[in-house]
């Protein structure tokens, strides 16, 4: 954990003080709401069938009963979506953040997509939720926020505290090997950018740095080499700073998440791209038939060895578990994730080619086999019809093929599109 000494004062005030004045200064990610007329941010987190299915089993009705908290909101991503999903639900979305300008960034976003009455915006920590009397909650997201609290440990009790029962936080911290250039060069920065430089003079020294250090410094390597870190770099001040010059920054290894959620009384159910936790995606017949879980998503964060970030979902330890169904379990009904995708899988389907590329995360596309059978399973996807009934119309479709090799071909794409979190199942009705 890294930490800037502010004169004058010191420990978790300090830490507050700063934080907060820097997302004043700079609100971050710098956002513009005009944007908000012509696309949608989606955050893979927040997409709600992937969160029903992971808490509830698809079961959960979103109806004005539901809560969201958005903790730590920023300038707004996680807060729009939400509310963009749940709209015309009668559904809830709190939205918090020490920063009024980042909240104020946030309120004109809404307003924009003539959401404006749709979220509530408040101005309080997270460490004070329990506090606060905005809950309960049935899903908390917080993205890239509880790192830079004084205590994330506490940051974490926090929003456990304020969840409802069953529900469950979607969270995305800082990943230890990857920023790795991150931290070599904010070393450097706190000694010849120090905090009483003020933060415009510390941006000049930072851009002076990348451009005069040596090209073979590991640091500027690093991060000149990495896009999500040359994005940043390049795109605004405020993520610059944010990378370079942040005043408390701490980053996990997949052990350490463990620890910290079962710390604050959670346990982890899944992981944001769960392939991206398998070690055979990185050393196809490794043999880890030995390990467990958790071990196995260490041995596939090491194999990696470039992980920036770790989204995760958890829930409190004393929810009951909920068993995702197999991919075969004809009653379970397949839903796609993402609000985009059968539009743009629609007009896939439409073209003819031996390829169709799924690409609707942060990671390497997967590409499928874009055969008649692949296609007719794809198209069958509506988020309404059962595996038992798309399995049943595919053999009708394909009656010369055995249906012990249609059932196949359907747990192997299914089983795919879930490992990238394109795709989830709903439990079938009890």
């Amino acid at each position: 954990m890294v930490a800037t000494e502010v004169p004058g004062v010191s420990g978790a005030q300090a830490v507050r003080e700063t934080v907060h004045q820097q997302y004043e200064s700079l609100p971050y990610p710098t956002r513009n709401p005009e944007d908000e007329v012509t696309r949608l941010l989606q955050p893979s987190m927040c997409r709600l069938p992937r969160l029903n299915a992971l808490f509830w089993g698809g079961r959960r009705t979103i109806d004005g009963t539901f809560h969201v908290l958005d903790a730590g909101c920023g300038t707004g991503d996680a807060t729009v979506f939400f509310a963009e999903q749940l709209r015309g639900t009668g559904a809830r979305v709190t939205a918090i953040d020490l920063s009024a300008a980042s909240l104020e960034i946030t309120r004109q976003r809404l307003v924009k997509r003539g959401l404006a009455d749709a979220a509530e915006l408040v101005q309080v920590p997270i460490e004070d939720m329990p506090r606060a009397g905005l809950g309960p909650f049935d899903v908390i997201s917080t993205s890239g926020v509880l790192h830079h609290l004084a205590s994330p440990e506490a940051g974490l009790r926090a929003l456990r505290d304020v969840l409802k029962p069953g529900g469950g936080i979607a969270a995305m911290v800082y990943g230890q090997y990857g920023r790795e250039p991150v931290y070599l060069m904010q070393s450097l920065l706190r000694l010849v950018a120090p905090y009483e430089f003020g933060e415009e003079r510390r941006l000049r020294i930072l851009k002076r740095a990348l451009q005069s250090l040596p090209q073979e410094n590991r640091g500027v390597r690093g991060l000149l080499d990495t896009p999500l870190f040359r994005n940043e770099i390049t795109r605004s001040d405020a993520g610059a700073f944010d990378l370079l010059l942040h005043s408390q920054d701490r980053a996990y290894t997949v052990p350490q998440i463990y620890a910290w959620a079962e710390g604050a009384g959670m346990r982890l159910v899944g992981w944001g791209v769960p392939r991206t936790y398998r070690p055979e995606a990185y050393w196809p017949g490794a043999e880890v038939g030995h390990l467990g879980e958790r071990e196995r998503a260490s041995a596939a964060e090491l194999m990696h060895g470039r992980m920036a970030k770790h989204h995760f979902f958890a829930v409190a330890e004393e929810s009951p578990a909920v068993v995702q169904p197999s991919a075969d379990a004809e009653g379970a009904v397949p839903v796609w994730t993402a609000p985009q995708f059968a539009p743009e899988l629609a007009k896939a389907l439409a073209q003819p080619g031996s390829r169709i590329t799924v690409d609707v995360v942060e990671e390497q596309p997967l590409v499928l086999s874009g055969d008649a059978l692949n296609r007719w399973l794809l198209g069958a996807v509506d988020g309404r019809r059962s595996v038992g009934a798309i399995l049943d119309g595919a053999c009708a479709a394909f009656a010369t093929q055995p249906a012990a090799q249609v059932r196949r071909r359907w747990v192997e794409l299914c089983d795919a599109l879930r490992e990238i979190a394109a795709l989830v199942l709903y439990a079938p009705a009890a």
